[in-house]
């Protein structure tokens, strides 16, 4: 395979992947890395994500290309109740296997040998507390509100479990702490701050996704 077209649903995940996993994959000789910005609304800033566009974009990229891996980068809170076993999936307690249920149910659906589903758990934000070294490097953060992120950070040892409450969500801690928090500058700036390697090494969901990813172009690089 020759590269991967990874589809995001806003411009903080379209930065993110071109600041951050860009690099990542260049390092381990996979350099055709793209984003494929699904823009949820008419002005492609977010929202509700329904599987009904996704689904005509992916097959759209399968068709176009013969040997490139077509990936999703999208937040779970986002996704509409058309994807396939949504309302199945409700029964499943559990926020980890619910979200694994969901991306068989997806791969089902597009039926393709170079389809890989990946769904953010909870959203982006939760990689942003991979470390504090990121936090740290935002200037103008009150110290009381500095302490409130470092101890989160080091309540969660896997940041992706962080609560996905309306105001707890980890969108809203940073919009809540980090005066002028704006998603589509700061987040992707966090992130490269903080660095895939220790991002993976917290993650186990983004980590296992990307040695899909890594897997699918070529023999396997690492292990778990």
């Amino acid at each position: 395979m020759r590269g991967v077209y990874i589809i995001v649903e806003g411009q903080t995940e379209e930065e993110f992947v071109l600041t951050s996993l860009r690099p990542y994959f260049n390092s381990l000789e996979i350099y055709d890395i793209r984003p494929i910005l699904l823009g949820t609304t008419r002005n492609n800033k977010g929202g509700n994500l329904k599987f009904s566009r996704f689904k005509s974009n992916v097959s759209r990229l399968l068709k176009s290309e013969k040997d490139i891996i077509v990936t999703s980068l999208i937040d779970f809170f986002r996704i509409e109740k058309d994807f396939p076993q949504f309302q199945k999936s409700l029964e499943i307690t559990d926020k980890q296997n619910r979200v694994s249920f969901l991306e068989i149910a997806m791969s089902e659906k597009i039926n393709h040998s170079r389809f890989i589903p990946y769904i953010q758990l909870h959203e982006f934000e939760g990689l942003l507390f991979s470390d504090k070294i990121g936090i740290e490097y935002i200037p103008n953060i009150p110290q009381k509100n500095r302490e409130k992120l470092v101890k989160i950070i080091e309540e969660f040892p896997n940041p992706e479990l962080l609560n996905d409450g309306a105001e707890t969500a980890p969108s809203k801690r940073l919009l809540n702490l980090i005066p002028g928090y704006k998603k589509t500058l700061h987040g992707p700036l966090i992130a490269d701050e903080i660095g895939i390697p220790k991002i993976i090494s917290k993650c186990p969901r983004f980590n296992a996704w990307l040695l899909q990813i890594e897997n699918a172009i070529k023999k396997p690089i690492r292990t778990l």
